[in-house]
């Protein structure tokens, strides 16, 4: 079946899940340029999400207890509260909140899922988990109200450099010039196919060219 993947501020104990916009949850399946998943990801990095410690996290791999990047330092802290040391996805899952349900694009599974979960809720069966955060007397309180977006340039302010769909381009080994390809999912993954350059790091999305960052003009579409 292969890993599963979730986009997760460690910060926040939030998660976008791709399966809530009916897209796919394996690293290359999310990696498609302006889908759904990624322009809600980059609202919120727009916004509340911004300055964030936030990566692409697979559900079989264990965090180590001593890495030193930061990001995955703060997730392995998360699971030792939540008493799974390194076990990240039984963390998210458990005391994370799923933040999908906040995007229109996301109305339809989302719906189901919280139908679903109140059903079971009110006919006694205490075992489900509240994974959006909702109140029961009023389930869709709030949901379903925002648009994602897509920016300009995405950039990486720990390494001071950005990437633009208009000047850089993505490489593959199938495809020597890939245009259907955002190497985000890809940067910022963790998991049992290999860890991206960008776990660790603070990421953000601008429609203005950043000041003082240097384009990445190639970037490698492999782990």
């Amino acid at each position: 079946m292969g890993e599963y993947y979730t986009w997760v501020n460690v910060d926040k104990k939030e998660y976008i899940d791709p399966g809530d916009f009916d897209y796919g949850l394996k690293l290359y399946e999310s990696s498609c340029r302006g889908n759904p998943v990624l322009c809600a990801l980059r609202e919120m990095l727009s916004k509340e999400w911004a300055g964030d410690h936030v990566f692409f996290m697979a559900d079989e791999k264990l965090i180590p207890e001593d890495s030193r990047n930061e990001t995955l330092r703060k997730m392995y802290e998360r699971t030792v509260q939540n008493g799974s040391p390194g076990d990240g996805d039984a963390a998210q899952l458990e005391s994370f909140k799923n933040i999908s349900g906040l995007f229109k694009a996301a109305k339809e599974d989302v719906t189901k899922e919280i139908e679903f979960y109140v059903e079971k809720i009110r006919s006694g069966d205490e075992s489900w988990l509240n994974e959006y955060g909702i109140d029961i007397n009023d389930p869709f309180k709030g949901l379903f109200l925002r648009d994602g977006r897509d920016f300009r340039f995405t950039m990486n302010h720990t390494k001071k450099v950005y990437y633009s769909f208009e000047e850089s381009r993505m490489i593959d080994l199938q495809d020597p010039v890939n245009f259907g390809t955002d190497p985000l999912p890809i940067l910022m993954a963790y998991g049992g196919l290999g860890q991206g350059a960008w776990v660790g790091d603070l990421i953000g999305v601008s429609d203005d060219k950043p000041e003082g960052y240097e384009l990445l003009r190639e970037i490698y579409l492999d782990l």
